[in-house]
């Protein structure tokens, strides 16, 4: 029995909230993946706007969260990948941002609240992990109180609504749909190798990162969905340093080179806890792809 057709005998509509972004693409390569005739409404995605929209080459109907209520059906599978990313909202304001990330939360506990929710699949961020709640005075990083508060909401919903939460920390991805902006790593270094074939520079070669593609994360957690535990998870998949990685891209675009510089920086190193994930990948019968496999699939998408 494929994935989809398993996730459908146990729910009886699957929600992605957030549907064109990074995650939520990934997921709808995943739920039509086959040649399961799904029902109207049985997947429902949930973007910033209503609008009839192309992803993983389906034609596909997607509704804002408002207009999405009159949709919703009990036994769901809530996938929660609408956040905001730091990268894409630079210019707005920390209100604006906190502002719009709330109005994101509540529309999710909301649905845990009606009890409409049997599994909540809450895509955070690493920045989480660097404080808690009991110490969040003391972290100075807005986006990190933000992402710490939001962990907290919703541990708490659904702990009291009996709903099965699997909360995953983003750390680092890669994939197809990872090639809208250069500032990741991975897409800066193809980036720079496209533009000028002669050099990719590495301001800290030694910091340690790891990088899992999207689709692989998106199949783990909807395996994990089908336990009925929960789960608070950082992504996994391949650890590598920053200067492997540079090396890595310019093995696959022909004629660049890495440069350093010589008195080069040492950013902290951006993990997690990818181990336990990898392990959690591996008793779901899922084979991670190896970061030269994440890298040629990135490279092979990437607009330019």
């Amino acid at each position: 029995m494929d994935l989809t057709t398993r996730l459908l005998a146990t729910y009886d509509q699957i929600i992605i909230y957030g549907a064109k972004g990074w995650v939520g693409r990934s997921a709808v390569d995943i739920l039509f993946s086959t040649k399961h005739a799904l029902r109207k409404h049985q997947v429902l995605l949930i973007g910033s706007k209503t609008e009839s929209s192309k992803i993983a080459n389906l034609p596909t109907d997607i509704y804002s969260s408002e207009e999405s209520l009159v949709h919703i059906d009990s036994n769901v599978l809530f996938l929660n990948s609408a956040y905001l990313r730091r990268e894409k909202i630079s210019g707005i304001s920390e209100f604006t941002y906190e502002q719009a990330n709330a109005q994101i939360t509540r529309f999710g506990l909301d649905l845990v609240r009606s009890k409409r929710v049997k599994t909540f699949i809450n895509l955070s961020s690493g920045a989480a992990s660097f404080g808690t709640m009991e110490n969040l005075d003391l972290v100075t990083d807005p986006y990190a109180k933000c992402k710490i508060k939001d962990e907290s909401l919703i541990d708490s919903f659904c702990t009291n609504a009996n709903t099965q939460l699997i909360n995953c920390r983003i750390y680092s991805m890669s994939g197809k749909y990872i090639n809208e902006f250069n500032n990741l790593a991975l897409t800066s270094f193809i980036d720079q190798a496209i533009r000028e074939p002669q050099r990719v520079k590495v301001k800290s070669p030694s910091t340690l990162r790891t990088y899992i593609d999207s689709v692989d994360l998106v199949n783990v957690l909807f395996h994990l969905s089908l336990t009925g535990k929960n789960y608070r998870i950082d992504s996994g998949g391949s650890q590598i340093t920053l200067g492997q990685l540079a090396e890595i891209v310019s093995d696959a675009i022909k004629g660049s080179k890495v440069q350093i510089p010589k008195d080069f920086e040492k950013s902290s190193d951006y993990c997690g806890d990818f181990l336990s994930f990898n392990k959690l990948a591996s008793i779901s019968g899922i084979q991670l792809k190896d970061i030269k496999k994440q890298v040629d699939e990135t490279l092979n998408a990437f607009s330019y």
